[in-house]
């Protein structure tokens, strides 16, 4: 079943639209038309995604993941016509893309906006973080299956969608004053070295020896995973804590009402630091070791060269890596800026009351959970 690449599709497109019917379902009826218009806007990112699907099963003509895997390897190895090639490679590329596409990682709806509005913190940073985890599931399973074994060019599809992610949020980060639009670009920014991970991991695989043989993708991804929960804890940990200062009449919008803070709510505005220096990747924390060693496994990439003359670091990656590098600065600078306004600045508001309690012990258990993970794995190391 979990070989079937259409199953594993419909999958995947699942639960993106159960994602959004509990979002139309927290709306008030008045905006029920921007919700249509938002599952209209949709439709043309899944028309890829199975556009992509129907040529490269057409072309094997099998949806099992084995003998589309067998099929390709065979024509990457014999001398067949270049359609045989050219039409599965546009599959992939579909494909690919359409989970990009889909995980939100390239904002290609701009209505998104307007419905962000109408439902809570919680509810728009858990449905960003289900869509961007379960693309980077079905990716991860794709690529190992399928694309990194007879298609060649995969880890540059990668590279520039990880490219394109981290140059884009972090220019959008830059002019960006909605605490919710925030967050989000936080969370694409991460998918952004996500993907230079992976790119970077479907290159080793395919070019040093130990590769193929010994680990597999899933195995050389999974190393990555505790720092992912520990960051998912942290945004949304911060997302039910500016959810619990305010209702829907007083909401949290701006990234200057949380100044001063920490006068009103010692204990929440110390949650919140700790919460942002985990995001802003503190130096230590499990964030900062994510993003550093995605930086080393850029630079190991090494450069084709002549007879002779020693490699030197792969041109495109070493952009990338400098792409990264500017990317994680302006979160870093945006997360400290949000400390110094919750800790020094003269407050505009006043939270003297937790509006909703809930969402505050929610808050606290996600801080308990990231402190205890990362305590974890600094006593490991």
């Amino acid at each position: 079943m979990f070989n079937d690449l259409f199953f594993l599709v419909f999958a995947f497109e699942l639960i993106l639209y159960l994602l959004l019917w509990l979002i139309v379902c927290r709306i008030q009826f008045a905006h029920k038309k921007n919700a249509v218009l938002l599952f209209q806007s949709v439709l043309p990112l899944t028309a890829i995604l199975f556009t992509g699907v129907v040529l490269l099963s057409a072309s094997v003509g099998s949806t099992h993941l084995e003998s589309i895997r067998n099929y390709l390897s065979r024509i990457h190895e014999e001398s067949v016509p270049l359609l045989n090639h050219s039409i599965p490679a546009l599959g992939i590329i579909l494909i690919v893309t359409g989970i990009a596409f889909h995980m939100g990682a390239i904002p290609v709806n701009f209505r998104i906006r307007v419905l962000l509005k109408e439902i809570p913190y919680w509810l728009s940073i858990l449905s960003v973080l289900i869509s961007a985890c379960a693309g980077a599931v079905f990716l991860i399973l794709f690529v190992h299956k399928i694309a990194v074994i007879s298609y060649g060019y995969t880890e540059q599809i990668l590279f520039f969608m990880a490219l394109i992610v981290l140059a884009s949020t972090a220019g959008l980060l830059l002019i960006e004053s909605e605490l919710k639009i925030t967050l989000i670009l936080i969370v694409m920014q991460i998918t952004g070295v996500f993907f230079a991970q992976l790119s970077a991991t479907c290159w080793k695989w395919r070019h040093e020896p130990f590769g193929g043989a010994s680990i597999s993708i899933p195995e050389m991804m999974k190393a990555f995973a505790p720092e992912l929960i520990i960051f998912v804890l942290a945004v949304f940990g911060l997302a039910c804590l500016l959810d619990s200062l305010g209702n829907h009449q007083t909401e949290i919008k701006y990234q200057e009402q949380l100044q001063g803070l920490i006068g009103d709510q010692r204990l929440l505005g110390s949650v919140a630091v700790v919460l942002l220096a985990t995001l802003m990747g503190f130096p230590g924390l499990a964030l900062f070791r994510m993003k550093w060693q995605t930086l080393q496994t850029l630079f190991e990439i090494q450069q084709e060269s002549s007879a002779g003359m020693m490699a030197t670091v792969h041109a495109g990656y070493l952009g990338l890596a400098v792409v990264m590098v500017i990317s994680s600065t302006i979160v870093a600078f945006v997360c400290a800026k949000l400390i110094i306004q919750i800790c020094f600045a003269k407050p505009l508001t006043r939270y003297r009351q937790i509006a909703q309690k809930r969402m505050a012990f929610i808050c606290f258990c996600c801080l308990i959970g990231s402190m205890i993970l990362n305590l974890r794995m600094i006593v490991n190391l």
